[in-house]
């Protein structure tokens, strides 16, 4: 006799729809009462009054018993059950159902017991006990292909666990020899992408090329660069805020890097169309752009590695490696080729990286400066005995050349006579413009990065100097005196007004120090002791602040000044900056600072207002005894009031001159401000 399931219309019992019979079988068997569940519902369906929810209930038992008994070894009540479960008759409609019952039928297979073994081991946390029973079936040819995933689950979970677990960024050999054999077994499987565990094993493999323990590229070409999810391509934002590339730039960079490097034609050819597809998803990248202009010039394409190349190191103006390969692009034009290297050397003096560029420089130099080419080269072999390197050859060959000749110290100067031809090439589109060197200053490190010292720079600009900063350490400005008359080439973003990147300094012979910040006259309207600074008004909507540390002497409210300002970018908008302040016998506009003799009305709450509107407060009506009719004189300036949102002017000094000088009526404090 068959127990048949008969369902209503097409809907599927495995899902929702029970009736409140098979509700509690289901609440039983989820409970893990399933004993007590399977009696109930084998009593529910021998009812006349069973219907087909209580059947599938049913079979829920009957499937979750055979998985139950197939583990513990019990094997009488797994012939049972299974025997049971064989003669349930399962709808068609009810996929879910028949699914399951297929699986559950299949657990009386050997293979099927080991796979269910080993999902029990990684539910426990054993996966190196559940992949080694994968591994067997698989050895025996008898994994089947939808198992293989699981198989996948759990090498990642061991090279995760593998990867966590050391302490040191430098994994130990043990370690990357177990992570790299767990990869190369996953890469066997019949598991591709998109996917996330096809995604998170190459993050893993990624980890690993970052203490130069795997060759990445080799693995992306098996894992297939094709295969990327869509939140692959998404940057992510880290704890301290920054923006953080992508999985995607992460992969591709490091590959192309090493495509880069590599003897094989066919791993730049592999690498080139994922670059550049990379590079229109992420314009931003630029070491997108200098990964690519490497493999064109391996590929031979020079023209457009160097075009390439020129766009890289506008960007990257300050780095030696930036003109370094300009100049390894341009091996026929050799003045150009030695200005670019020339340029890298002044860029950067440490011989731990920029061996390979002094020698190549030294080698231009032989013809034209020998003295300076012997320098070079004994400079190479000095650092790298002292390191404890090998003598380069070619340094040692120029040597020999040279013997006759007595070296010349080189330095930054010599370095830079020869730059012209290299910075023209980047530059010679923008124009000069005049500017003059400011103070240092220093920006505190956050998240535990040390103090920088930065270095301002006053741009000429209209009306004002516009404020721009570089590192200290910029060998274009490295010692210079404040003020300096300098000259720049520069380049600022249409889209962000505030980004600037400077590319070229050069000294202005014929400039005097801040020459191109105009002085401009101001007056001094506030003082804030607590934080030692002036405020001082130039024009109605033209004001900055200065330490009182920059004032020749004691500031007084009042007190004309003359000025230099410059305007910079800050987080809240434009702000002024007073660079440099101190009295004068000048007298500001008017409409900042003027004497007054007028009439003066006072209002009920002690406010004084003259009959040209200007303002004397409360303090100073009180303090001079003035009443309203009387005629006052003094001194107003410029003043902004933010509740009315307009200019007017405020008295700083006032004094009585005449007693009830004129009669107010009964004009109160409201008509002074309703107009």
């Amino acid at each position: 006799m068959s127990i048949v399931s008969r369902s209503r219309g097409n809907r599927g019992l495995g899902g929702g729809g029970w009736n409140l019979r098979s509700k509690e079988v289901t609440e039983l068997r989820k409970g893990g009462q399933l004993d007590a569940a399977y009696a109930l519902s084998a009593e529910r369906i021998a009812d006349s009054e069973a219907d087909d929810y209580d059947r599938a209930a049913y079979a829920w038992c009957l499937i979750a018993l055979v998985k139950q008994h197939s583990a513990d070894g019990n094997t009488q009540k797994l012939s049972d059950y299974l025997d049971q479960l064989r003669r349930f008759e399962v709808p068609v409609s009810d996929e879910m159902l028949a699914e399951h019952r297929e699986k559950a039928l299949s657990l009386v297979d050997p293979d099927r017991r080991a796979i269910q073994s080993a999902r029990n081991l990684s539910k426990q946390g054993k996966h190196e006990d559940a992949s080694r029973i994968y591994a067997d079936l698989d050895a025996n040819g008898k994994l089947a292909p939808e198992d293989q995933k699981a198989w996948g689950w759990e090498l990642y979970r061991l090279i995760k666990g593998e990867l966590e677990g050391s302490q040191d960024e430098k994994l130990s050999p043990p370690v990357v020899q177990r992570v790299k054999r767990n990869l190369n077994t996953y890469l066997k499987l019949a598991i591709g992408g998109p996917d996330l565990l096809h995604s998170l094993m190459l993050r893993q493999a990624l980890r690993l090329t970052k203490g130069e323990q795997l060759k990445l590229l080799p693995f992306l070409r098996l894992w297939s660069p094709d295969q990327f999810n869509d939140e692959d391509f998404d940057r992510q934002q880290g704890r301290d805020g920054k923006i953080y590339p992508s999985l995607v730039e992460q992969v591709i960079q490091t590959a192309s890097a090493e495509a880069a490097q590599s003897d094989r034609a066919e791993d730049r050819h592999f690498m080139l169309p994922h670059v550049q597809a990379a590079m229109k998803r992420f314009p931003d990248n630029i070491w997108l752009k200098f990964n690519l202009t490497k493999l064109l010039r391996g590929m031979g394409r020079i023209e457009e590695a160097l075009k390439l190349a020129v766009e890289f190191a506008r960007e990257k103006a300050s780095e030696y490696w930036a003109w370094e390969l300009i100049g390894d692009l341009v091996p026929n034009d050799i003045d150009l080729r030695r200005s670019c290297y020339a340029k890298a050397l002044g860029c950067s003096q440490d011989d731990d990286f920029v061996g390979k560029v002094r020698i190549k420089f030294a080698a231009l130099l032989e013809e034209n400066y020998p003295a300076e080419a012997r320098f070079e080269a004994e400079r190479i072999i000095a650092h790298r005995a002292r390191a404890g390197y090998a003598i380069p050859r070619d340094a040692q060959s120029l040597v020999e050349r040279l013997a006759a000749v007595t070296p010349k110290e080189t330095d930054r100067a010599f370095y830079g006579r020869l730059s012209d031809a290299a910075e023209a090439l980047l530059f010679s589109h923008l124009p000069w413009t005049d500017a003059c060197l400011g103070e240092v200053f220093t920006v505190e490190g956050r998240d535990g990065r040390k103090p920088r010292k930065r270095r301002r720079i006053y741009v000429r600009g209209n009306p004002f100097a516009i404020e721009l900063s570089l590192p200290d350490s910029h060998p274009d400005i490295r010692g210079l005196a404040e003020g300096t008359p300098i000259k720049l080439q520069s380049e600022t973003s249409k889209a962000e007004p505030a980004q600037t990147i400077i590319h070229r300094i050069s000294r202005r012979e014929d400039g005097t120090p801040m020459d191109i910040l105009p002085c401009r006259v101001g007056i001094i309207d506030h003082i804030n002791h607590e934080k030692s600074l002036i405020h001082v008004i130039i024009a109605r909507g033209v004001d900055g602040t200065s330490p009182t540390s920059l004032y020749p002497g004691q500031p007084v409210i009042g007190t004309a000044v003359v000025v230099r300002l410059a305007q910079h970018h800050s987080k809240t908008g434009v702000r002024t900056r007073i660079v440099e302040v101190a009295p004068t016998e000048q007298t500001p506009s008017p409409d900042v600072c003027r004497p007054f003799r007028d009439a003066t009305n006072v209002t009920a709450s002690g406010l004084g207002f003259t009959r040209g509107d200007i303002f004397i407060p409360s303090h100073m009506i009180a303090a001079e005894g003035i009443h309203a009719g009387d005629l006052v004189e003094g001194m107003a300036i410029a003043s902004f009031d933010k509740k009315r949102g307009k200019w007017g002017m405020k008295a700083i000094h006032a004094k009585v001159v005449a007693r009830n000088h004129f009669d107010f009526g009964n004009r109160g404090e409201a008509d002074y401000h309703d107009d």
